[in-house]
C-alpha cells in the first residue's frame, strides 16, 4: 500500500548522493529506497516499526545465496513430512482462505520459520508472504480480489458469491516457483532496524548523506488492517500493528509526530545532507477541504527545526488508474492525487 515507482528515489539518489554514500530511509515500507540504494552502489539502511514492512526490506538488501536458499525449504519440506499438524484451532477466517493441505504447511512454516534471528529464514518468509493470497494458481489462497487483505466478511460473501473452492497449493513447491523466477541479488549489503522513527538509537549522528522517505499522512491507511492475513503468519494481528503505528486525524498531533521525526532526522544527517520526503494531499475529514500536508510539515515542522528548503515544494499528480486505493470507488479514504515533494537541507 501507498508504495512510489523505483523511479523516485533513483532520480534523488542519483542527484543527491555518490557512490559509498549512505542513503537512509526511515518509513522503509516493502523497500523500495533500499533496495534502489543497494542496486545504485550506496550504503542503504531502512527502519520501520511495522514488523512485516521491516521484513520485506530486509530481505530485499540482505540476500543469501540461491543455493543455500533452495537446501533450507528442502531441509523444511522433508521435516514437515513427519511432522503432524491439528487444524482443531485454527482461526476460522484463515481455515477459509486456504485448504486443509495447503494450511498445514503455512502452519508448520509460521511455527518453524526463525526469521528474527536467521537470514535464510527471513527470506523464505518473505516469499511466503509474497504468495499467500491472490487471484492467479501462482498464490497459495483461493482466488483473492487483491493481494492486500480485504475484510473477513468481505472474502466471505466474495466466496460466496462466486462459489469458490479451496486449491490445494504445495508451498514448498510455489516457494521454489517464486525463487526461481523472481531471484536477484544485489552486490551491495543493506541495514534495517525495527524502531520508532521518532527515536532511531541505532543510526549515529551525522552518518547520513541522503534521507528519502514517504512519511505516514494523517489517518489514511490502516497498515495492519490492510495485512491482517500476512500478519497471522508472522504471529500478530492487523489491531496489534495499527495501534502500534502512528494515526491520527489531528493535524496538531501529526506535527507533534513529524517534529520528532525530523529532530531525529536532523542528528543523523551529515551537514549539508539532505532529506526528501514525499507527502500525500488529504481531505479534511469534516470540512472535505484539501489539505497540503507537506506545506504544513514545512512550516510548523521543519523550518522551525532550521532545516533550509532546497527548491521550491515539488507537485507530483497521480493517475487514479494508477492508486491502489481506487479499487474502493467512493469510499476511498482521505488521500488525494496530489503527492508533494518536499526537499530539505541540514544547515
Amino acid at each position: 500500500m501507498a508504495m512510489f515507482p523505483p523511479s523516485l528515489p533513483h532520480y534523488f539518489i542519483e542527484k543527491y548522493t555518490k557512490e559509498g554514500d549512505v542513503v537512509f530511509d526511515p518509513f522503509s515500507g516493502r523497500g523500495t529506497t533500499v533496495l534502489e540504494a543497494c542496486l545504485m552502489n550506496r550504503k542503504a539502511v531502512g527502519n520501520d516499526k511495522n514488523i512485516l514492512a521491516y521484513i520485506l526490506t530486509k530481505t530485499k538488501c540482505d540476500v543469501p545465496s540461491k543455493g543455500r536458499i533452495f537446501s533450507r525449504i528442502a531441509q523444511l519440506e522433508k521435516k514437515f513430512k513427519s511432522t503432524s499438524i491439528n487444524l482443531n484451532n485454527e482461526n476460522e477466517n484463515i481455515r477459509m482462505i486456504f485448504s486443509d493441505y495447503t494450511l498445514k504447511q503455512l502452519i508448520y512454516l509460521k511455527n518453524n520459520l526463525k526469521w528474527r534471528i536467521n537470514t535464510i529464514d527471513t527470506f523464505i518468509t518473505a516469499m511466503v508472504l509474497g504468495i499467500l493470497h491472490g487471484n492467479s494458481m501462482g498464490y497459495l489462497s483461493l482466488s483473492m480480489p487483491n493481494t492486500f487483505s480485504m475484510s473477513p466478511n468481505y472474502i466471505r460473501n466474495f466466496i460466496k458469491k462466486h462459489e469458490l473452492h479451496r486449491p490445494n497449493r504445495d508451498v514448498f513447491e510455489l516457494l521454489r516457483r517464486k525463487l526461481n523466477r523472481c531471484y536477484q541479488q544485489p552486490e551491495i549489503k543493506g541495514k534495517v532496524y525495527n524502531q520508532n522513527a521518532t527515536n532511531m538509537s541505532y543510526i549515529k549522528n551525522e552518518s547520513v548523506h541522503l534521507v528519502l522517505t514517504s512519511p505516514p499522512y494523517t489517518r489514511v491507511i490502516r497498515y495492519g488492517q490492510f495485512n491482517w492475513i500476512r500478519l497471522w503468519f508472522l504471529g500478530k494481528t492487523g489491531k496489534e500493528i495499527d495501534e502500534d503505528l502512528f494515526f491520527s486525524q489531528s493535524l496538531p498531533k501529526y506535527c507533534d509526530f513529524m517534529s520528532k521525526v525530523l529532530n531525529e532526522i536532523k542528528r543523523v544527517l551529515k551537514l549539508n545532507g539532505k532529506a526528501v520526503l514525499i507527502i500525500g494531499d488529504v481531505k479534511d475529514r469534516t470540512s472535505e477541504n484539501i489539505v497540503n500536508l507537506a506545506d504544513i510539515v514545512w512550516k510548523k515542522c521543519a523550518e522551525p527545526l532550521g532545516f533550509k528548503l532546497v527548491e521550491p515544494i515539488i507537485e507530483d499528480i497521480i493517475s487514479d488508474d494508477s492508486k491502489v486505493s481506487r479499487i474502493w470507488g467512493d469510499k476511498k479514504g482521505r488521500a488525494t492525487q496530489v503527492e508533494r515533494v518536499l526537499v530539505l537541507k541540514k544547515g
